[in-house]
């Protein structure tokens, strides 16, 4: 009996370690550049952006009508976003008009349900080995404009406890 019980639980934890699908998709990068990238990098892969700073974070936005999630998308574009050190972090893909139901039971089907948030505006797919995935809705003229944030939360960032004053 106590061999079974001692199957039963490294089968738990060996399966609860194993990466989900975000993880598996986004660990490498996205869209060809990889996390870390800096934003010279990026501009090799597409050379076509603009470079523009919202309070102090620079972005990275690229035209961009490839299809994402078997969903087509015309006239919208991807956005990269820089930590400060001016490292690939996070990144944008914006979908045109009303398409968020459709976005939405797309992500739930390949990566699973959402966390449950209260009074947040944001659609939340669990931390998954340092990717986080959320979508969003934003006002675009007379529809609603979805935004798929797919985010490297895991810093590779040199840490000195001196120099950051601590």
């Amino acid at each position: 009996m106590n061999k079974g019980l001692i199957t039963a639980l490294v089968m738990f934890f060996s399966l609860s370690a194993e990466a989900g699908n975000i993880a598996k998709v986004f660990a490498d990068g996205i869209f060809g550049v990889e996390w870390g990238a800096t934003i010279a990098e990026v501009k090799g892969v597409y050379p076509d952006g603009s470079t523009k700073e919202y309070l102090g974070i620079k972005n990275y936005i690229v035209p961009h009508d490839k299809s994402v999630l078997n969903i087509s998308r015309k006239g919208t574009d991807v956005t990269f976003t820089f930590n400060s050190l001016g490292q690939l972090h996070a990144v944008g893909v914006s979908f045109a008009g009303n398409e968020y139901l459709d976005v939405y039971n797309a992500l739930k089907t390949y990566f699973g349900d959402h966390e449950d948030i209260s009074n947040s505006p944001k659609v939340s797919w669990p931390l998954d080995e340092g990717i986080k995935m959320y979508l969003v809705s934003l006002p675009s003229g007379f529809s609603i404009k979805p935004v798929l944030t797919i985010e490297n939360v895991s810093s590779n960032a040199p840490v000195d406890k001196d120099k950051l004053g601590f």
